[in-house]
């Protein structure tokens, strides 16, 4: 899940020209990717180890990336 998750986001910065800030997923998803990065999971660190933040919901059939402005001015401030 890992490796298709910074698919995603590099896909997505060459396209876009900015990197995503957001990645949406489902629960299934979210426990793969867990299951990636354990100690970042137990942690509370995923977040801050991809550089996105994360949402998940149950309508997502497959990992997506996007940005906004809402997560990046959180960021900044």
């Amino acid at each position: 899940m890992l490796s298709f998750v910074y698919q995603l986001a590099h896909t997505f910065e060459r396209e876009h020209g900015y990197r995503p800030n957001l990645l949406y997923l489902n629960h299934r998803h979210f426990r793969a990717l867990e299951a990636d990065l354990p100690s970042d999971a137990a942690q509370g660190t995923l977040r801050q180890r991809l550089g996105m933040d994360i949402v998940l919901t149950d309508e997502v059939v497959h990992p997506h990336v996007a940005w906004t402005r809402l997560a990046w001015q959180r960021a900044a401030g």
